[in-house]
Protein backbone atom coordinates (compact mmCIF):
# COMPACT_ATOMS: atom_id res chain seq x y z
CA UNK A 1 0.00 0.00 0.00
CA UNK A 2 1.53 3.60 -0.29
CA UNK A 3 0.35 7.17 -0.78
CA UNK A 4 1.01 9.84 -2.81
CA UNK A 5 1.95 12.81 -1.37
CA UNK A 6 3.73 16.45 -1.86
CA UNK A 7 7.11 17.05 0.35
CA UNK A 8 6.30 20.65 1.17
CA UNK A 9 9.92 22.48 0.91
CA UNK A 10 10.01 20.06 -2.41
CA UNK A 11 7.11 20.73 -4.34
CA UNK A 12 8.93 18.89 -7.71
CA UNK A 13 9.40 15.99 -5.59
CA UNK A 14 6.69 13.70 -5.26
CA UNK A 15 6.75 11.40 -2.03
CA UNK A 16 5.51 8.23 -2.26
CA UNK A 17 5.16 5.67 0.99
CA UNK A 18 6.15 1.93 0.34
CA UNK A 19 5.51 -1.14 3.28
CA UNK A 20 8.09 -2.72 0.96
CA UNK A 21 10.89 -0.02 0.68
CA UNK A 22 13.93 -1.05 3.42
CA UNK A 23 15.28 2.55 2.48
CA UNK A 24 14.67 5.83 0.81
CA UNK A 25 15.85 6.25 -2.79
CA UNK A 26 15.13 8.78 -5.34
CA UNK A 27 14.26 8.25 -8.76
CA UNK A 28 14.56 10.38 -11.68
CA UNK A 29 12.49 9.25 -14.95
CA UNK A 30 12.98 10.47 -18.28
CA UNK A 31 10.74 13.15 -18.51
CA UNK A 32 12.29 14.58 -15.68
CA UNK A 33 9.72 13.51 -12.51
CA UNK A 34 11.25 12.81 -9.43
CA UNK A 35 9.95 10.60 -7.35
CA UNK A 36 10.81 9.76 -3.42
CA UNK A 37 10.12 6.46 -2.27
CA UNK A 38 10.40 6.05 1.20
CA UNK A 39 9.75 3.18 4.14
CA UNK A 40 6.37 3.14 5.61
CA UNK A 41 8.03 4.18 9.12
CA UNK A 42 10.30 7.22 7.71
CA UNK A 43 10.09 10.54 9.70
CA UNK A 44 8.91 13.75 8.44
CA UNK A 45 12.46 15.18 9.85
CA UNK A 46 14.52 11.90 8.50
CA UNK A 47 12.78 12.45 4.72
CA UNK A 48 13.26 16.23 4.74
CA UNK A 49 16.98 15.63 5.65
CA UNK A 50 17.43 13.21 2.73
CA UNK A 51 16.13 15.26 0.14
CA UNK A 52 18.43 18.25 1.65
CA UNK A 53 21.28 16.21 0.88
CA UNK A 54 20.26 14.87 -2.19
CA UNK A 55 19.45 18.43 -3.49
CA UNK A 56 22.48 18.98 -5.49
CA UNK A 57 22.34 15.25 -7.21
CA UNK A 58 18.41 16.20 -8.28
CA UNK A 59 19.39 19.43 -9.67
CA UNK A 60 22.29 17.93 -11.57
CA UNK A 61 20.18 15.83 -13.31
CA UNK A 62 17.50 17.77 -13.83
CA UNK A 63 19.83 20.19 -15.51
CA UNK A 64 20.92 17.64 -17.92
CA UNK A 65 17.15 16.32 -18.86
CA UNK A 66 16.72 20.18 -19.52
CA UNK A 67 19.95 20.61 -21.53
CA UNK A 68 18.56 17.36 -23.79
CA UNK A 69 15.42 19.01 -24.05
CA UNK A 70 16.88 21.97 -26.16
CA UNK A 71 19.08 19.93 -28.06
CA UNK A 72 16.18 17.83 -28.80
CA UNK A 73 12.72 19.42 -29.10
CA UNK A 74 9.61 17.55 -28.48
CA UNK A 75 8.28 17.04 -31.91
CA UNK A 76 5.87 19.39 -33.13
CA UNK A 77 5.13 17.27 -36.35
CA UNK A 78 5.85 20.25 -38.59
CA UNK A 79 8.33 20.44 -41.60
CA UNK A 80 11.90 20.76 -40.21
CA UNK A 81 11.17 18.24 -37.23
CA UNK A 82 14.22 15.84 -37.06
CA UNK A 83 13.83 11.98 -35.85
CA UNK A 84 15.72 9.02 -35.61
CA UNK A 85 15.28 5.72 -37.86
CA UNK A 86 18.41 2.93 -37.02
CA UNK A 87 20.41 5.70 -35.20
CA UNK A 88 20.64 8.28 -38.26
CA UNK A 89 18.44 11.37 -38.12
CA UNK A 90 15.86 11.91 -40.46
CA UNK A 91 14.30 15.53 -41.20
CA UNK A 92 10.37 15.50 -41.70
CA UNK A 93 8.85 16.65 -44.57
CA UNK A 94 5.11 17.08 -44.75
CA UNK A 95 3.18 17.53 -48.40
CA UNK A 96 0.01 18.29 -49.26
CA UNK A 97 -1.96 15.51 -51.43
CA UNK A 98 -5.37 15.14 -52.82
CA UNK A 99 -5.03 11.32 -50.78
CA UNK A 100 -6.99 11.36 -48.29
CA UNK A 101 -5.26 8.53 -46.31
CA UNK A 102 -1.88 9.70 -44.70
CA UNK A 103 1.41 8.08 -46.36
CA UNK A 104 5.21 7.52 -45.33
CA UNK A 105 7.88 7.05 -46.86
CA UNK A 106 11.54 7.56 -46.12
CA UNK A 107 14.26 8.52 -48.78
CA UNK A 108 17.90 9.26 -47.95
CA UNK A 109 17.87 11.18 -44.68
CA UNK A 110 14.42 12.49 -44.78
CA UNK A 111 11.14 11.12 -43.66
CA UNK A 112 8.30 12.30 -46.37
CA UNK A 113 4.76 12.31 -45.26
CA UNK A 114 1.75 13.45 -47.57
CA UNK A 115 -1.88 14.60 -45.74
CA UNK A 116 -4.59 15.38 -47.39
CA UNK A 117 -4.54 19.32 -48.91
CA UNK A 118 -7.67 20.45 -46.71
CA UNK A 119 -6.43 19.06 -43.70
CA UNK A 120 -6.69 21.66 -41.03
CA UNK A 121 -3.58 22.90 -38.61
CA UNK A 122 -4.38 20.89 -35.62
CA UNK A 123 -5.91 17.61 -37.42
CA UNK A 124 -2.58 17.35 -39.56
CA UNK A 125 -0.37 17.87 -36.29
CA UNK A 126 -2.42 14.66 -35.07
CA UNK A 127 -2.58 12.83 -38.17
CA UNK A 128 1.25 13.22 -38.87
CA UNK A 129 2.22 11.99 -35.17
CA UNK A 130 -0.61 9.18 -35.73
CA UNK A 131 1.19 7.78 -39.13
CA UNK A 132 5.14 8.63 -37.83
CA UNK A 133 4.26 6.36 -34.65
CA UNK A 134 2.16 3.54 -36.53
CA UNK A 135 5.21 3.64 -38.77
CA UNK A 136 8.02 2.49 -36.30
CA UNK A 137 5.79 0.28 -34.85
CA UNK A 138 5.05 -1.64 -37.82
CA UNK A 139 9.06 -1.61 -38.21
CA UNK A 140 9.61 -2.21 -35.07
CA UNK A 141 7.52 -5.37 -34.53
CA UNK A 142 9.18 -6.66 -38.30
CA UNK A 143 12.78 -5.88 -37.37
CA UNK A 144 12.82 -7.24 -33.53
CA UNK A 145 10.38 -10.55 -34.22
CA UNK A 146 13.41 -11.27 -36.90
CA UNK A 147 16.57 -10.61 -34.24
CA UNK A 148 14.44 -12.68 -31.80
CA UNK A 149 14.82 -15.56 -34.63
CA UNK A 150 18.28 -15.04 -35.83
CA UNK A 151 19.58 -14.92 -32.48
CA UNK A 152 17.41 -18.01 -30.67
CA UNK A 153 18.96 -20.39 -33.34
CA UNK A 154 22.17 -20.18 -31.00
CA UNK A 155 19.88 -19.99 -27.84
CA UNK A 156 17.21 -22.59 -28.45
CA UNK A 157 14.76 -20.66 -24.98
CA UNK A 158 11.14 -20.66 -25.14
CA UNK A 159 9.05 -17.99 -25.04
CA UNK A 160 5.79 -17.44 -25.49
CA UNK A 161 4.17 -13.86 -26.37
CA UNK A 162 6.09 -11.26 -28.09
CA UNK A 163 4.49 -7.77 -27.59
CA UNK A 164 5.16 -3.99 -28.15
CA UNK A 165 4.76 -1.17 -25.85
CA UNK A 166 4.99 2.10 -25.46
CA UNK A 167 7.02 2.12 -22.15
CA UNK A 168 8.43 5.16 -20.69
CA UNK A 169 11.51 3.68 -18.27
CA UNK A 170 12.02 0.22 -20.44
CA UNK A 171 13.38 -0.76 -23.59
CA UNK A 172 12.65 -4.68 -23.07
CA UNK A 173 11.20 -6.96 -20.46
CA UNK A 174 11.07 -9.87 -19.83
CA UNK A 175 8.57 -12.25 -17.36
CA UNK A 176 8.28 -15.69 -15.55
CA UNK A 177 6.07 -16.62 -17.90
CA UNK A 178 8.15 -16.47 -20.76
CA UNK A 179 6.45 -13.25 -22.10
CA UNK A 180 9.01 -10.65 -23.91
CA UNK A 181 7.72 -7.05 -24.23
CA UNK A 182 10.08 -4.97 -26.33
CA UNK A 183 9.25 -0.22 -26.61
CA UNK A 184 8.76 0.23 -30.37
CA UNK A 185 10.77 3.17 -30.34
CA UNK A 186 13.62 1.07 -30.20
CA UNK A 187 13.52 1.10 -33.77
CA UNK A 188 15.23 4.87 -33.90
CA UNK A 189 18.50 3.16 -32.39
CA UNK A 190 20.84 1.65 -34.43
CA UNK A 191 21.00 -2.03 -35.11
CA UNK A 192 23.31 -3.12 -32.64
CA UNK A 193 21.33 -1.48 -29.97
CA UNK A 194 18.47 -3.17 -31.02
CA UNK A 195 20.29 -6.42 -30.91
CA UNK A 196 21.84 -5.83 -27.48
CA UNK A 197 18.60 -5.08 -26.17
CA UNK A 198 16.62 -8.45 -27.72
CA UNK A 199 20.01 -10.59 -26.74
CA UNK A 200 19.20 -9.45 -23.16
CA UNK A 201 15.59 -10.30 -22.93
CA UNK A 202 16.24 -13.50 -24.86
CA UNK A 203 19.06 -14.47 -21.98
CA UNK A 204 15.97 -13.91 -19.03
CA UNK A 205 14.43 -16.60 -20.43
CA UNK A 206 17.00 -18.44 -18.34
CA UNK A 207 18.84 -16.26 -15.63
CA UNK A 208 16.29 -14.25 -14.13
CA UNK A 209 18.92 -11.60 -13.08
CA UNK A 210 22.26 -9.87 -13.97
CA UNK A 211 24.80 -11.91 -12.59
CA UNK A 212 28.67 -13.13 -14.15
CA UNK A 213 26.43 -16.08 -16.06
CA UNK A 214 23.23 -13.46 -17.12
CA UNK A 215 26.21 -11.43 -19.29
CA UNK A 216 28.18 -14.33 -20.20
CA UNK A 217 25.28 -15.34 -21.70
CA UNK A 218 25.07 -12.14 -23.41
CA UNK A 219 27.91 -11.88 -24.58
CA UNK A 220 28.10 -14.87 -26.52
CA UNK A 221 26.08 -13.32 -29.27
CA UNK A 222 26.93 -9.58 -28.89
CA UNK A 223 30.37 -9.33 -27.62
CA UNK A 224 30.31 -5.53 -27.83
CA UNK A 225 27.28 -5.01 -25.40
CA UNK A 226 28.87 -2.99 -22.84
CA UNK A 227 28.95 -0.53 -26.04
CA UNK A 228 25.33 -0.98 -27.04
CA UNK A 229 24.34 -0.33 -23.58
CA UNK A 230 26.62 3.02 -23.28
CA UNK A 231 24.82 3.90 -25.90
CA UNK A 232 20.91 3.71 -24.90
CA UNK A 233 22.17 5.35 -21.57
CA UNK A 234 23.93 8.10 -23.00
CA UNK A 235 21.36 8.60 -26.22
CA UNK A 236 17.91 7.65 -24.91
CA UNK A 237 17.02 11.03 -24.65
CA UNK A 238 17.23 11.35 -28.80
CA UNK A 239 14.94 8.05 -29.50
CA UNK A 240 11.33 9.82 -28.65
CA UNK A 241 8.14 10.76 -30.58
Amino acid sequence: MTDLIQIPSSPDIIFRRSRRAIRMRLQIDREGKVTLVAPWFSREGEIQSFVARHQSWVQKHIGKIESQRQLRPAPRYRTGDTFYYFGEPLVLEIFPSPLKRPTIKIQKDHMRITLHRDIGKNEGVVAAKKTVEQFYRKKAEEVIRDRLEHFNVHYGFRFHRVAFRDQKSRWGSCSRAGNLNFNWRLIMAPIEVIDFVVVHELCHLKEMNHSHRFWALVEETVLRYRESRKWLKENHWLLKT
